[in-house]
C-alpha cells in the first residue's frame, strides 16, 4: 500500500511540473491549443464567471489581451483513485499562484489557480476537468 501511495506521489507531482509548464505556455504563446488540455464537460470558473464546456471558454480567452505569467508557487497532491486497481493513477490536484502581465496593462497582477487533472481513459493523458482562477 505505501508503495501505491508513493508511486500516486510521484506522479502526481511529475505531473505538476510537466502541466504548470506547458498550461502557461500554451497560455502567454498559443493560446489557439490551449484548447486540447480540456474536454467539454470540464467545469470553468475565470474570476467569478463560470463557463459550460470548452467552445465558450475558448472564445473568452481568445479575446483576452497578450499575456506572460510568472508562476511563483505550485503545489500538487494526488486523489485516491476509483479504479480497482490501485496501479491506475487518480485525479490531481493542483494550486498555482504567480503574477500575469496583460499588454494593456501596465502592472502585472497577483493571481490564484486551482485545477483538478483526470485521467483520460482514452488516450490515457490527463485533461483539465475543473479550473478556477481568481486575480487575488
Amino acid at each position: 500500500m505505501a508503495d501505491s501511495l508513493k508511486a500516486h506521489v510521484d506522479i502526481s507531482s511529475k505531473g505538476a511540473d510537466q502541466f504548470v509548464e506547458v498550461y502557461y505556455k500554451f497560455f502567454d504563446t498559443q493560446r489557439n491549443i490551449l484548447n486540447r488540455l480540456y474536454r467539454d464537460s470540464s467545469s470553468i470558473l475565470w474570476n467569478g464567471n463560470p463557463f459550460s464546456g470548452i467552445k465558450p471558454y475558448d472564445e473568452f480567452y481568445t479575446k483576452l489581451p497578450a499575456s506572460e505569467h510568472t508562476v511563483t508557487s505550485y503545489d500538487c497532491h494526488p486523489l485516491p483513485t476509483q479504479s480497482a486497481d490501485p496501479n491506475t493513477p487518480g485525479s490531481i490536484i493542483v494550486s498555482v499562484s504567480g503574477t500575469v502581465k496583460y499588454v494593456s496593462e501596465s502592472n502585472p497582477r497577483l493571481f490564484s489557480q486551482s485545477f483538478v487533472l483526470s485521467p483520460d481513459p482514452v488516450n490515457g493523458n490527463f485533461y483539465v476537468w475543473s479550473d478556477c482562477f481568481r486575480f487575488v
